[in-house]
């Protein structure tokens, strides 16, 4: 381990010869010391004037370089750096996290960007007809207006359909901690690049459990927000159309305070605000052990092991912790997600010929795992789907609100089983395969979706291999600070910031 982080140290320092002269002539923080601070505490040394925005860009293009060819977690083709070292040097605004860069994920609406969801065809399409969006999104206008520079782009699934991140229009993200590991997904790349300590914060966002599922695979902190709690994702293309508000946009960091002053510059400010979580609080929460997934399987004895070692931490946090069993219509919620989804890919038949014309087939540009769940919208139609869908969500939502009158907080796993190696679940592998085997692990974040409920996925556990478990915390709407609260309490009693995988930036 010292070995290796020595070994890393030096190729750091090597790689930091080749950056421009002019850059840390100045400054009296080096590039080695830099992966040792969270977003926040860079943003304190850009506001003392220890360290320039375009110090910080630059170092982050650096580690891409050094760490990012065994990686694949971001797609400098779809960026263009030049742009984030230009606006490194612009006035910034005076958030908490002003002059700090960013990775956004490949599902965003951000006008500078080749944005192309992890498609072939949205791929073809920008190459044919230029960037696909003519504006940002609320969100990503909050971000640059609080001051953090865009600096490049993560891998992603396909349109975010499937919890790894092996897209046939990219390739396969790998994990730090084992690098023929997956990364999870749809955040993959993201979870990757501050796993690996690329940079502290990365945009993320969740529409089953895409930040949480990444999150607990890569080891690093994430969180899925209350519904509709940050500012609006999509105002262009088709992803502006989620009726249900299962989609979700947040970031995952390596500190619980990275998130709580990320959330405190994209949350709407209405009567419901966050605010900025500091700290933990002094209240003691009452939690529901929930091992049992909503597929009705127990997880894998390590992940089983891990979660209990989660909840023996928190009842020596003098939290009441009680083991129970979490009563949902499991195939009427499993089935209106799966039809959910499947609709998503109603239009896509159309934009091929839109975007490309008429001659182009669906196998020359979506994945057999995408044409699967098209093929489920088309016999389903999308009557039939949103009808489904809103009586289990509406049935779900109901039992939760019930059981969150007794309960503060609901402790489970994240997924039913470790991460596992790349390939397992190729986009490629025959759909129902591929179905069997999605709906077997993601068996508990895809309630909180249906419900509109906060989640996270704190690092709080690892396999004899080293691989990270997360542990997943839900509330009630409206819960996020008290999520916030805990995992600071939690980040403390068990820290993990300075753990580092076997592919790192020191």
């Amino acid at each position: 381990m010292y070995r290796r982080r020595f070994l890393n140290a030096l190729s750091a320092c090597a790689v930091s010869a080749t950056v421009s002269p002019s850059v840390f002539s100045q400054s009296k923080i080096q590039p080695a010391e830099l992966a040792s601070y969270d977003a926040t505490a860079l943003a304190e040394l850009v506001s003392q004037k220890q360290i320039t925005p375009l110090e910080l860009v630059d170092d982050v293009l650096r580690r891409i370089d050094q760490v990012n060819p065994q990686l694949n977690a971001v797609l400098p083709e779809l960026f263009d750096t030049s742009l984030a070292r230009a606006r490194a040097q612009e006035p910034l605004g005076s958030s908490a996290l002003s002059g700090v860069p960013l990775l956004i994920k490949n599902i965003v609406q951000y006008k500078d960007a080749n944005i192309d969801f992890g498609s072939r065809l949205n791929k073809l399409s920008n190459a044919k007809n230029g960037r696909p969006f003519k504006t940002n999104s609320p969100f990503m206008n909050a971000v640059e207006k609080a001051g953090m520079i865009v600096t490049g782009v993560t891998n992603a699934s396909e349109l975010g359909l499937i919890d790894n991140t092996e897209s046939l229009a990219w390739g396969a993200a790998h994990n730090p901690w084992n690098p023929a590991y997956t990364t999870g997904g749809s955040s993959g790349g993201s979870a990757a690049a501050v796993a690996a300590g690329i940079v502290p914060l990365a945009h993320a966002s969740d529409g089953g459990g895409s930040i949480r599922i990444p999150a607990s695979q890569c080891g690093v902190f994430g969180m899925k927000l209350t519904r509709r709690r940050e500012l609006t994702s999509f105002t262009e293309g088709g992803f502006a159309l989620d009726l249900m508000g299962i989609y979700a946009e947040f970031c995952v960091s390596r500190t619980v305070r990275d998130s709580a002053a990320f959330l405190n510059l994209v949350e709407r400010k209405d009567d419901a605000a966050v605010g900025m979580v500091r700290g933990p609080s002094d209240k003691r929460l009452k939690i529901a052990l929930v091992l049992e997934g909503s597929n009705g399987m127990m997880p894998s004895p390590e992940v089983e092991q891990a979660i209990r070692a989660t909840a023996k931490l928190c009842e020596s946090l003098k939290h009441d912790v009680e083991e129970i069993k979490l009563s949902i219509n499991t195939e009427a919620l499993t089935d209106a997600f799966t039809g959910y989804w499947a609709a998503a890919t109603l239009s896509l038949d159309a934009d091929i010929k839109k975007l490309l014309g008429e001659n182009v087939a669906r196998t020359e540009v979506l994945e057999p795992w995408t044409i699967g769940l098209m093929e489920i919208g088309r016999q389903r139609g999308l009557v039939k789907i949103m009808t489904d869908v809103k009586k289990a969500f509406d049935e779900a939502a109901a039992l939760c609100e019930t059981f969150f009158q007794s309960y503060d907080v609901i402790l489970s796993p994240v997924l039913r089983h470790p991460p596992y190696q790349l390939g397992t679940n190729a986009p490629t592998l025959p759909f129902d395969q591929l179905m069997q085997q999605t709906l077997d692990r993601v068996a508990y974040t895809p309630l909180n979706n249906a419900c509109g409920t906060p989640g996270m996925s704190v690092p709080l556990g690892w396999t004899k291999e080293g691989l990270p478990i997360g542990s997943h915390f839900s509330a009630w709407r409206g819960g996020d600070a008290m999520l916030l609260a805990l995992a600071y309490e939690l980040e403390a009693a068990r820290p993990w910031k300075d753990r580092r995988p076997m592919i790192s930036v020191i």
